[in-house]
């Protein structure tokens, strides 16, 4: 049994001794736990390195922002996972917390064990990882320098790379999934609270932010390999454009940046994939943002030369000093004109990597520091077309209520959360961890359809399919923190009908619950 340390840091002996006991019933861990009334004592607890700190908003001597800034090191780093406990849910309060280091944030009165440990788990979970991925990029930098002056070893560095990419970005995806798909599905209930919805939608934005910084990592790898992929078909930028400023609405917002656009092109029709183009201006917008101060200015505009379509980003920020500007589209070449600049510096190298494999070309000047900066994308157009509506299986009438769906997880909160969401919308669930389970489940049981983790204590979510088919056609949805592109090849080759990456968006995997329960059952 796994040994943990739990600070408790509460002026209510009442209140503590209730988190430790709904943390002392968690099951594979036992809990040493220590507590604190003050401030002052519990940070002296801390020397004692414990697992995760569960604080008070208001104590005595202080409060939450007060204990984050004293538990920082001296790289302003908060190293011990904290969860705020709190008797109001005030929402500037939670964002400033957040933003000064602690993971959670509940209130006392909604503050379940379920809810408890929960926290805790993701937070120990995701500080670990965070920690192991900082060691691992240290480790990844010196070896790439050692191998630079050998092909051979730089090949074998690479692939342990790839591997070591792939493992991390399921290890951080794995806690992000059960956090997004309650979400997801809370967002759905049409008697949530505005008050409530608007917390629940800033937990989502940061748990998608989170997930996106990990897409981050994998795309570097897929460019560096040359295996960037993008589905082509007619897009129109203007809506890529529209949804991107949509994302970063919240960002604009927040630091009173106005926000003008032009979209002046008369054909701004291009070969592409949405998402991607998108991609490439909700980089643009977001490093816009971070290098412009409050009540800045961004002017967004498109028009066309000849055969080609021009985006133009312009900022009125930091700026780019003429001998940093060479150098911005590199993968390990930040721009960060302070301390403070945040963000794993990859967004523009994918930025370019994106816009050439669409057959574009992009560049960036600036007059110099505090001069702001301009970002002219250009990609070829091509003829507006009009592609087919999808027939919405919402639509069909098909009698999905009373379906049977297996999952097969082996991430506890993750197949818990998922399954209460299912069975809300009258699905019937059946649970497994592990493959031999699921085939004594299926066997049984005969699911319409198996949802199934990849990564399993006694196998692969691959080798779960080849065992399944002597039994006859079956149709499943591989979920997994897995998401390189050789992970969803193999997927679709042992006849998983769509591979979804965690952290799961669940209104788009009922969508194709939905759709796949609609369409007619292929035979083996």
């Amino acid at each position: 049994m796994e040994q943990r340390t739990l600070l408790i840091v509460d002026d209510s002996a009442e209140d503590r001794a209730a988190v430790a006991r709904h943390i002392g019933s968690a099951p594979g861990f036992q809990y040493r736990i220590l507590e604190a009334g003050l401030i002052e004592e519990g940070l002296r607890h801390l020397a004692e390195k414990p697992d995760c700190v569960v604080l008070d908003q208001f104590l005595p001597d202080g409060d939450g922002l007060a204990f984050l800034r004293a538990a920082r090191d001296e790289h302003g780093r908060v190293l011990h996972p904290v969860i705020i406990l709190t008797d109001t849910g005030d929402q500037q309060a939670a964002v400033a917390l957040m933003k000064a280091g602690a993971q959670d944030y509940l209130v006392k009165a909604d503050a379940t064990a379920c809810a408890i440990r929960l926290a805790v788990n993701n937070a120990i979970y995701k500080v670990q990882a965070e920690c192991r991925l900082e060691e691992q990029r240290l480790e990844l930098e010196r070896l790439y320098h050692e191998a630079r002056s050998n092909n051979d070893a730089l090949r074998v560095a690479g692939a342990a790379k790839d591997d070591f990419l792939a493992m991390l970005s399921h290890e951080l995806r794995t806690p992000l999934s059960p956090v997004l798909s309650i979400v997801s599905a809370t967002l759905g209930d049409a008697s949530l609270s505005a008050d409530l919805r608007e917390t629940f939608a800033m937990i989502q934005r940061n748990v998608q932010l989170e997930a996106r910084l990990i897409d981050d990592l994998l795309d570097l790898t897929q460019i560096a390999s040359g295996r960037l992929a993008v589905e082509k078909q007619p897009v129109d930028a203007h809506s890529c454009i529209e949804a991107a400023l949509d994302i970063c609405q919240i960002g604009f917002e927040e630091k009173k940046i106005a926000v003008h656009t032009e979209l002046a092109a008369s054909q701004p029709t291009v070969l592409g994939e949405f998402a991607r183009l998108t991609q490439v201006f909700w980089n643009l917008l977001k490093n816009a943002i971070k290098f412009s101060g409050p009540q800045g200015e961004v002017r967004i505009s498109t028009g066309n030369d000849g055969d080609a379509l021009i985006v133009e980003i312009r900022d009125a920020g930091a700026g780019i000093e003429p001998e940093r500007l060479a150098g911005i589209f590199g993968a390990f070449g930040p721009i960060k004109p302070a301390p403070t600049a945040t963000g794993l510096g990859l967004g523009l190298a994918i930025t370019r990597a994106i816009v050439e494999a669409h057959g574009g070309h992009i560049r960036a000047t600036s007059d110099g520091k505090g001069q702001g900066a301009l970002f002219r994308i250009c990609l070829p157009t091509t003829a507006a077309t009009t592609l087919p509506a999808k027939a919405s299986p919402a639509e069909s009438g098909a009698p999905f209520r009373g379906k049977t769906i297996l999952v097969v997880e082996d991430h506890e909160d993750t197949r818990r959360v998922l399954s209460r969401a299912l069975r809300r919308k009258g699905y019937g669930v059946t649970v497994a961890g592990s493959v031999e389970a699921a085939v004594e489940q299926f066997t049984g049981s005969r699911a319409d359809l198996v949802i199934c983790d990849i990564g399993l204590p006694d196998g692969t979510g691959w080798d779960l399919m080849e065992k399944l088919r002597p039994h006859g056609p079956v149709r499943a949805i591989a979920v997994s923190g897995y998401g390189m592109t050789h992970d969803v090849e193999k997927s679709r080759e042992v006849g998983f009908l769509e591979h979804l990456t965690k952290p799961l968006d669940f209104p788009r995997l009922e969508q194709l619950i939905r759709e796949i329960l609609a369409a007619p059952k292929v035979s083996a």
